[in-house]
């Protein structure tokens, strides 16, 4: 019984607790700005490369069939890796595999975007993750 009283008075406490912290004595309202503050520099481009052709380069460049290799035999592994760790599974291990082929993180992850992005390169490397199986 005893145990029951204080979860009772603990919970009873955290609601009281959470309800002072909800409700504010005073209104929020937006702080007051000058008008020197509200004027915008729209010279400036907000990306560091105002070449757009930077941007899409990533997209558009070929990946080779070795890294496309490289990538399909990572890929079975971090899976059979995913499936086999379950929910324990970290992220350093799945580094290492990805590493152990050959492969950046960064590269895998380029990989596996543009897979999402076409159908055709998604097919070709789909037949490559096939022959590794």
């Amino acid at each position: 019984m005893k145990i029951y009283i204080l979860i009772f008075f603990i919970l009873f406490a955290s609601i009281i607790v959470t309800l002072k912290l909800i409700t504010s004595p005073e209104p929020v309202t937006s702080p007051e700005i000058s008008l020197d503050m509200k004027r915008y520099d729209t010279e400036k481009s907000t990306y560091q490369y105002n070449d757009e052709s930077y941007y899409k380069q990533s997209t558009n460049e070929e990946i080779d069939d070795r890294k496309l290799m490289a990538f399909a035999k990572a890929f079975v592994d971090v899976q059979s890796y995913m499936h086999k760790a379950g929910s324990k599974a970290s992220y350093n291990k799945t580094r290492k595999i990805v590493q152990g082929h050959g492969l950046s993180v960064e590269d895998y992850t380029k990989i596996a975007s543009r897979m999402n992005e076409s159908s055709d390169f998604q097919n070709r490397v789909q037949e490559m993750i096939d022959e590794v199986n």
